[in-house]
């Protein structure tokens, strides 16, 4: 009985394997984002999940990072697949959500990506 039980493992665990780094996160959301207004923890909300890491610029604005990042492999087929999904949100010092600073992964319709990533950057650069 034993033996069975150990080859029934055995058999399960060569048969795939699967690695995640971070928690999923609703990317559909990112669109619900307002400049100006949204703040941190109403982005986790949104989000469905916290921020991996953060970090502080030199005006004081935060950056914080949602990221994802799944493997699979099947050594039966020997097919693996791989899921990434990144977002870095700015956030002001007020605590207000400033702009998007980079998208891996993730698609937002054109108008959205204007208005969240390449009108603030255009604003940002003028000052």
């Amino acid at each position: 009985m034993k033996r069975i039980l150990f080859a029934l493992f055995a058999v399960i665990v060569l048969a795939g394997a699967k690695a995640t780094i971070g928690s999923d996160f609703n990317a559909d959301n990112i669109t619900q984002l307002q400049i100006n207004q949204t703040t941190l923890p109403e982005a986790v909300a949104l989000l469905g999940a916290q921020p991996t890491s953060s970090a502080v610029g030199a005006s004081g604005a935060t950056a914080y990072t949602w990221n994802y990042i799944q493997a699979k492999t099947s050594l039966w087929t020997g097919k693996s697949s791989s899921t990434n999904k990144r977002a870095m949100l700015v956030f002001n010092t007020d605590g207000t959500f400033q702009r998007i600073l980079q998208l891996d992964g993730v698609v937002l319709p054109p108008d959205e990506h204007r208005r969240l990533m390449t009108d603030p950057a255009a604003a940002l650069a003028q000052k």
